[in-house]
């Protein structure tokens, strides 16, 4: 069973947001992941832990209503993407008349979870 969390326009840079997310690679147990950024006192770490304990939420939610015994210590993250969102642009005032423009820089967080028992079921059975 898959799920996932879809965060978007999310005030930080796509660059500080990898920064983190490269420190969750791909089957690494979603609870070692929340406790792993939980330690890190950054917006960026901050907002993909948030992502992460979204799409675990999602899963638990998924699984009661559809009346499925899951247990949240074997979850996995399948994978992490940050991308680029629009830029706002703003003017900060100069000398001489002049201004300058200032990005406002934004991204969008996309997180996969599976379980990895149901994972290794469906493999047995193809």
């Amino acid at each position: 069973m898959k799920s996932r969390a879809i965060e978007k326009f999310i005030r930080v840079s796509q660059t500080k947001v990898l920064r983190y997310s490269r420190e969750v690679p791909p089957g690494m147990l979603v609870n070692d992941a929340i406790n792993k950024l939980t330690f890190v006192n950054t917006k960026g770490a901050k907002v993909l832990k948030k992502a992460l304990e979204s799409a675990k939420a999602n899963m638990i939610s998924m699984a009661t209503t559809h009346n499925i015994d899951i247990d949240d210590s074997n979850f996995t993250v399948e994978k992490i993407s940050v991308l680029k969102a629009p830029t706002y642009r703003r003017l900060r005032r100069r000398g001489r008349g002049h201004a300058d423009v200032i990005s406002k820089r934004n991204s969008h967080i996309f997180v996969e979870i599976s379980d990895e028992r149901v994972k290794k079921d469906q493999a047995r059975g193809n």
